[in-house]
């Protein structure tokens, strides 16, 4: 019997994110076909693509944008807005989760909440936590 796990990753990348990290998250969240030549997250396939088929309520969700964040000191500020919300296998889960977590932790804007899973029976998640680069796994 397999588990299956509701992932989340939700989270601001500073705007400054390298472009190769950003073309990474495009392809591997299926926002693009281009794979490109070398991958943190080293996958034949994008693992973070929504399916079409998912068992959450609403479905699978994926969405990288550049958004507007307000002023400061230098004017305009933008970041990357990061959400993701996909229904994984156990193995899937287990073999991904910190990979994606790696790729995303040194460019994640503001300390604090970046996500969270949950086994798909579980009433509380288990948020992920990233504070200076550095992720954490925590309870709400």
């Amino acid at each position: 019997m397999s588990f299956h796990y509701e992932v989340v990753f939700s989270t601001f990348l500073r705007d400054n994110t390298p472009p190769d990290v950003l073309d990474e998250l495009r392809y591997h969240l299926g926002l693009t076909e281009n794979r490109p030549q070398h991958l943190v997250i080293d996958y034949d396939f994008p693992v973070m693509q929504p399916d079409e088929d998912s068992y959450l309520p609403g479905g699978d969700h994926v969405a990288l944008r550049r958004q507007y964040r307000g002023h400061n000191a230098q004017g305009e500020h933008h970041a990357w807005g990061l959400h993701a919300r996909l229904y994984w296998l156990d193995d899937h889960w287990a073999e991904i989760w910190w990979q994606v977590v790696s790729l995303l932790a040194p460019h994640v804007e503001d300390d604090g909440y970046a996500g969270h899973f949950r086994e798909e029976n579980d009433e509380r998640p288990t948020s992920l936590i990233i504070v200076d680069g550095e992720p954490s796994l925590g309870q709400p």
